[in-house]
């Protein structure tokens, strides 16, 4: 093991013994706690009396309190013998990472990206790009701007980098996108965060003229040029906090509801194994194997979205104005449909009179049918 790998290993496990207020950590805890990690963790056997020397692990202590080369590390020594950190929730973990820090990492991806454009090592751009939009995202702050889900062929159109190098490096830009309803539209654009949603690319930022964050379908972006306008310092956006209460990726102005969900059959299975939200309970199961679930979200156009998708496997129990709510709309869909498409929707009830009655009919071909029954 390198000299820098030992000394990392070394870092991260007095971290781990300083996080640990279970335990009092004296220097000669500390110095057995290193000598084990870099015992566990040598490619090579060390002797057995091989062990991390006192003065090493001053350092070490000494580096990790250092606030430019080091993790600007709150460890104090209490009772003048005992280490801890006088922050309990202090890890260098959460340290912010410094350039320098990153510069070999930086290297590897300059090298990888030459091997990437070789016959045969294509797949390294999907590598490369992953590691470019983590270093942009730690250089540039501790918010961090791109998500990516597992999804390499999410469509971004043919602007995409330019948003892209938009949102990473703060400028402004003057969009045209085509709208929902295939309108031109002309906007003034703060790009702030980049994400994927079910294979495509989106970004959201501030518009000029309107209030709260915008979505901009990046593959609707017909045209751009940079607008010579300062990017406000005050413009940040928190992704936690902004997807904590929403599936998907529009964020209404309305309260969070805890929402009822009746489940049926293989899609009772499915969200038991892949919840639709992080607030998802499992509050009832059936013997016949639906299930009924509780989530605290805003109800968005995405999970209307998903509610309509898969109705009737999905109901909602309550609140009872939502549940009204989308069961008016499926009235309104259903009734415009044609009328073979709609067949099937009718009253079980009426399904199986007319069942019956063909039933009847094969049985007697030769009795006519009494067209004035129905009258009396």
């Amino acid at each position: 093991m390198s000299v820098t790998s030992n000394a990392l290993l070394r870092h991260i496990t007095i971290d781990a013994c300083l996080r640990d207020t279970a335990h009092k950590y004296t220097l000669q805890d500390l110095i057995a706690a290193c000598t084990r990690a870099v015992k566990e963790n040598s490619k090579t056997r060390l002797k057995d009396n091989f062990s991390v020397s006192t003065r090493t692990v001053q350092l070490d202590l000494q580096m990790m309190r250092d606030k430019k080369k080091g993790y600007n590390a709150p460890i104090v020594v209490y009772e003048q013998k005992y280490y801890k950190y006088s922050d309990p929730t202090y890890s260098i973990g959460n340290a912010n990472v410094k350039q320098t820090t990153l510069t070999p990492l930086s290297e590897l991806t300059e090298t990888l990206e030459r091997y990437s454009g070789m016959a045969g090592m294509e797949s390294l751009e999907g590598a490369v790009e992953l590691i470019r939009e983590c270093l942009e995202n730690k250089v540039n702050g501790s918010f961090q701007k791109i998500r990516r889900q597992k999804n390499p062929k999410a469509s971004g159109g043919a602007f995409l980098d330019v948003v892209k190098d938009a949102v990473l490096h703060r400028r402004v830009l003057s969009l045209s996108y085509v709208d929902d309803k295939s309108n031109i539209r002309e906007i003034i654009f703060y790009p702030l965060y980049l994400t994927t949603y079910q294979m495509r690319w989106f970004c959201l930022g501030y518009v000029d003229g309107r209030e709260g964050i915008q979505v901009v379908q990046t593959d609707c972006v017909t045209s751009y040029s940079y607008a010579i306008l300062p990017f406000p310092p005050n413009y940040r956006f928190n992704a936690e906090e902004y997807f904590a209460d929403i599936i998907g990726i529009t964020h209404p102005a309305e309260k969070k509801e805890d929402i009822h969900l009746n489940v049926q059959g293989v899609m009772a299975r499915y969200l038991i194994q892949n919840p639709l939200h992080p607030s998802q309970k499992l509050t009832g199961k059936s013997d016949d194997g639906s299930c009924t679930f509780r989530i605290s979200v805003i109800p968005n156009d995405e999970f209307f979205r998903w509610y309509y998708e898969n109705h009737p496997y999905v109901r909602i129990e309550s609140p009872k104005l939502l549940a009204d709510s989308a069961a008016n709309y499926i009235r309104n869909v259903v009734a415009d449909l044609p009328s073979p498409m709609t067949e099937d929707l009718r009253p079980k009830k009426e399904k199986e009179k007319e069942k019956d009655s063909r039933k009847k009919k094969k049985q007697h071909p030769d009795v006519e049918e009494d067209l004035f029954s129905s009258l009396f």
